[in-house]
């Protein structure tokens, strides 16, 4: 291994402790529709009945065909074969809080690699392959293309995502989720009014040219068209790396927790989702079936959108794996109670019980502004939102937030009995010592009346 290198066997995640989210969507299957053309989706109601006034051409019957042509090879293979042939979409839950600026310069400065800030998500693009990075970083980016006229290719396909039915009105059109039963029974279909918006023209580049990370300030970075090690290997330069190194040969063994993550979790804590992907641009409509993900086009806005539910779903496995690890350090206590009618704890036992289910509940209620609608929804790219609203959906966001917000109740009813009883205990000892000055005072009153009792006696004796 180079001088200056690091291994980093020990900071990577661990595959069988990694914690899977809470959602039925991990074992079944489910189809959510992203959203299309209104037309298309029109059109595409028709194609169960036939037209016997004007029928359908060749190329409108061959369309038909591959409207109704089901799943793809893709979307057929098994999950633990997917790896194997396809492009991997992971996200991981390694910090509390990530500086985007901090982040932002070193994957320019140290990694060589493309950055765009929206609202609280840096967008970073990689130029493959990827390359052995210098001064104890592991990678880097390969250098950018440029066209004749000295311009970044990758800045080119930036700015046409973004201007590409954005900004003139034909964005996409809000609507609502429609879910409905197919003939599988463990197949749901979800829909959503349709995209507006065509997909952008092809590309010279194809799916192996570039790979994408989107780092969420709340900890969260997803990772497109990154293989697993290549996604280890920058995590670790995420952890061990600074922003704004000293100019110093030892820079590898100092730490950047301070400045590019806060609180950052262990390897082995590392909440993760994990996706495939394609593209087709064949396919009538972009779906997710299957933790698969099949698009028209390598739009980044349209990953923007998706990787900010899956952030938040990831973020939101953490409350969950949270939870659960309070809940079970606090469930003996109905139990004890059930069998015993009382606690049996010291106070110093019980306050700190208390405090943990507190934190629990504090940290899921000031981290809601994560798991709600981001503001860039509203504010910066409000066509994207019906797009968001799909992945969120496939992602049973909302229904793991309700149950997430029942455990809190579940915990509101524990930290109450938790509470009595620490009043009880100390009324009980308050009560005590009140008897005990009690008897205290009797004891001494009674002294004294027999002491002058013993004296008066003696007295009357001595004047016979």
């Amino acid at each position: 291994m180079p001088p200056g290198r690091r291994s980093s066997s020990s900071l990577l995640p661990k595959t069988a402790a990694q914690h899977i989210p809470a959602r039925t969507t991990k074992v079944s299957e489910k189809l959510v529709l992203l959203p299309e053309t209104v037309e298309d989706n029109k059109a595409g109601k028709d194609f169960d009945e036939d037209n016997d006034v004007a029928p359908t051409r060749d190329d409108e019957e061959a369309a038909r065909r591959r409207a109704k042509g089901g799943k793809s090879y893709a979307e057929r293979l098994p999950k633990s074969r997917r790896a194997e042939k396809l492009a991997r979409v992971t996200a991981y839950c390694t910090a509390e809080a990530y500086n985007m600026r901090a982040t932002a310069a070193f994957v320019r400065n140290k990694h060589h690699a493309r950055t765009k800030l929206y609202d609280d998500c840096l967008y970073t693009v990689y130029h493959l392959p990827l390359l052995p990075g210098a001064d104890g970083f592991r990678l880097r980016s390969s250098p950018v293309l440029r066209n004749p006229g000295g311009k970044s290719v990758l800045d080119e396909e930036i700015e046409r995502s973004e201007q590409s039915g954005y900004h003139d009105g034909d964005g996409y059109e809000e609507g609502e989720l429609s879910p409905s039963t197919t003939t599988t029974t463990t197949t749901t279909t979800a829909t959503v009014t349709p995209d507006t918006r065509p997909p952008l023209p092809p590309s010279s580049s194809s799916i192996s040219s570039y790979a994408e990370m989107f780092v969420f300030s709340y900890g969260v970075v997803v990772f497109w068209n990154v293989t697993e090690k290549q996604e280890k290997d920058i995590l670790a330069d995420l952890t061990f790396s600074s922003a704004h190194p000293p100019a110093s040969t030892n820079l590898h063994h100092h730490l950047v927790s301070s400045s590019i993550s806060s609180r950052p979790q262990h390897p082995e804590d590392f909440e993760t989702e994990e996706f495939h992907f394609e593209y087709n641009p064949d396919i009538p409509r972009p779906r997710v079936f299957n933790d698969m993900i099949t698009l028209r086009s390598r739009d980044h806005m349209v990953k923007l959108a998706m990787s900010h539910a899956i952030a938040q779903s990831t973020k939101l496995s953490f409350f969950e794996e949270r939870m659960a690890h309070t809940m079970a350090q606090a469930q003996y206590i109905p139990r004890k109670l059930a069998m015993t009618g009382e606690l049996g704890l010291k106070r110093e036992e019980v306050v700190r019980i208390l405090g943990s289910l507190f934190k629990s509940r504090v940290d899921v209620n000031l981290s809601s502004n994560i798991l709600d609608i981001p503001n860039f929804f509203w504010e910066s790219e409000p066509t994207l939102h019906p797009l968001y609203i799909a992945v969120r959906e496939y992602l049973e966001i909302q229904p793991r937030i309700n149950a997430l917000n029942e455990k809190c109740q579940v915990f509101l009813d524990l930290a109450a009995i938790l509470s009595d009883s620490i009043a009880d205990q100390k009324m009980s000892k308050i009560t005590w010592i009140i008897i005990y000055l009690i008897i205290i005072s009797i004891i001494v009153t009674c002294s004294e009346v027999f002491l002058r009792f013993g004296i008066l006696t003696g007295r009357g004796r001595v004047v016979r």
